[in-house]
């Protein structure tokens, strides 16, 4: 990795550019009260697991004025992270900002208080995403989380919640049930754009948990990929509620 902090407090890092790292550029671990600011962040949208910024069990941190383009996620929130603020920040190309993978692994704990605000995702494979594994080894709770003022410029997948996450098929967990992550208190609200696939929306929650309390406030996507038609959302096992341009309603019983 280009730079690593862990058991790091009351620090912060400012106007530094991380160039072609080998893996990860910055990588996090129980880090509290930390502040990133004015950050740029440049790999090859092809470069292996270039993660921008990575972090697990952490609390507190302010990701603001921040440019990341890479061959993986823009930013990675693993286990145990909570109160995260992220804001004016470009991604792309990338893989968008990922909650997870999470539930693979034992003894992980919660991830809540996440606020993403005032972002543009470009050439992402995904833009918001939260990442659950099948048939999890530990019970955790991924809750209060804000997503506001998003625009999303030809994002293969714009909104993608997955709780049966596979990255490298047949997986073990498939065959083993549903995850057992609950996800609950989701807001989105204003976001907007471009997809490159006809569905902009994905919602595919787990049947045992299902997604809890998910707000979808004026979500406007344009389709601009092969498949004629608008923009449309596929959801399973979702509790929450629509409203505003695009029509969400068939996400909710």
């Amino acid at each position: 990795m280009t730079m690593g902090f862990a058991f790091v407090n009351n620090s912060r890092i400012k106007d530094i550019t991380s160039l072609n790292s080998k893996m990860g550029h910055f990588n996090f671990f129980s880090v509290h009260h930390f502040n990133i600011t004015g950050v740029t962040i440049t790999a090859p949208g092809d470069s292996p697991n270039t993660d921008g910024i990575k972090m697990g069990s952490c609390s507190n941190i302010h990701i603001s004025n921040t440019n990341i383009g890479t061959g993986d996620d823009c930013i990675a929130i693993l286990s145990g992270t909570t109160d995260l603020d992220i804001s004016n920040v470009k991604c792309g190309p990338g893989h968008g900002i990922s909650v997870g993978s999470l539930g693979k692994n034992k003894d992980e704990k919660d991830v809540k208080n996440l606020t993403v605000r005032d972002t543009v995702f470009n050439g992402t494979s995904d833009g918001i995403r939260i990442k659950t594994w099948e048939s999890s080894a530990s019970k955790i709770v991924v809750s209060n989380f804000v997503y506001e003022n998003i625009q999303m410029i030809n994002v293969e997948k714009p909104i993608n919640i997955d709780q049966k996450y596979c990255p490298h098929p047949p997986c073990e967990h498939e065959k083993k049930g549903e995850s057992h992550v609950q996800i609950q208190d989701i807001k989105l609200k204003n976001i907007y754009g471009t997809s490159k696939n006809k569905v902009a929306v994905n919602l595919q929650c787990s049947k045992s948990f299902p997604c809890k309390n998910v707000e979808l406030i004026d979500i406007n996507f344009k389709n601009n990929g092969v498949e004629d038609g608008p923009a449309t959302a596929v959801c399973e096992n979702v509790d929450g509620s629509a409203r505003g341009k695009m029509v969400l309603q068939q996400c909710f019983n």
